[in-house]
């Protein structure tokens, strides 16, 4: 039986040249072994780097939309109380125009109406239905714009 002796030891013992070759033979294949594992898992891995890049690119895609939705829905916030606003000073112009102008006009057109003008345009040859179609119209006019009479009438 041949044998081999053992590196570096103080003992001598020796180990049989088979039984080396077999233990060489197995750390080869365990070796191989061991690279076959590290090749798949370095692949893993690049897939597992990959995937999280993906989800980091997401991720950041999500939180600028979410950034951008929430400044959009600010702008029509700030865009919508200024409509409000402009709609409550439109309203004041023309409560305003209403009472200080319309209402007025009005009150002076309906005190136009007497006996005395009415027979004045039936002298003048007017046609006295279209005018107190007219008259009508001007007082509805004057209802619906809310009016209170200026002098108690």
């Amino acid at each position: 039986m041949r044998t081999s002796k053992g590196s570096g030891g103080s003992g001598g013992a020796e180990i049989p040249v088979e039984q080396t070759e077999r233990l060489v033979a197995q750390a080869e294949r365990l070796i191989d072994a061991m690279e076959s594992i590290a090749e798949k898992s370095g692949i893993g891995i690049a897939r597992l780097e990959d995937r999280q890049h993906k989800q980091r690119r997401v991720v950041i895609a999500l939180a600028t939309l979410f950034v951008v939705v929430l400044a959009a829905l600010l702008a029509l916030a700030l865009i919508g109380m200024g409509v409000q606003r402009q709609s409550r000073e439109i309203e004041d112009i023309q409560e305003k125009v209403t009472g200080q102008v319309l209402c007025p006009l009005y009150q002076q057109f309906i005190n136009a109406d007497t006996p005395r003008a009415r027979e004045a345009a039936r002298v003048a040859g007017q046609d006295m239905k279209v005018r107190d179609h007219a008259f009508a119209v001007i007082r509805d006019g004057y209802q619906t714009l809310g009016c209170t009479s200026v002098n108690g009438g």
